[in-house]
């Protein structure tokens, strides 16, 4: 079993609610949650349920584990001077994945 701190798995919907684009009331409206939930919950102020995780897993196209995933990596203490280097190559990480891929037509 996964066990991620709650703290980062706000953090993670943060980052992909900002990379898909919406805004959280856009956000909201998707899940079919209040605004004050997706600001609460990326505030640290809620706690995540998994109902809200599947939501965004089914709206968004992005498995749970993958959102479990990219929690985890950002989880620990690096050091001060590499801190920031290794959180923004594990957002990339996970951007690259949720990236939309173009079609070609042939």
């Amino acid at each position: 079993m996964i066990f991620v701190s709650e703290k980062l798995i706000n953090n993670a919907l943060k980052l992909v609610r900002l990379y898909w684009g919406y805004s959280q009331a856009e956000l909201a409206q998707l899940l079919d949650v209040s605004q004050s939930m997706i600001s609460e919950i990326e505030k640290g102020k809620k706690n995540v349920t998994l109902e809200v995780l599947e939501k965004y897993s089914a709206k968004l196209g992005i498995r749970k584990s993958q959102l479990m995933f990219f929690a985890e990596e950002l989880e620990g203490e690096p050091t001060l001077k590499r801190g920031r280097l290794i959180v923004a190559n594990k957002a990339i990480e996970l951007l690259q994945k949720l990236a939309p891929r173009e079609k070609v037509d042939g």
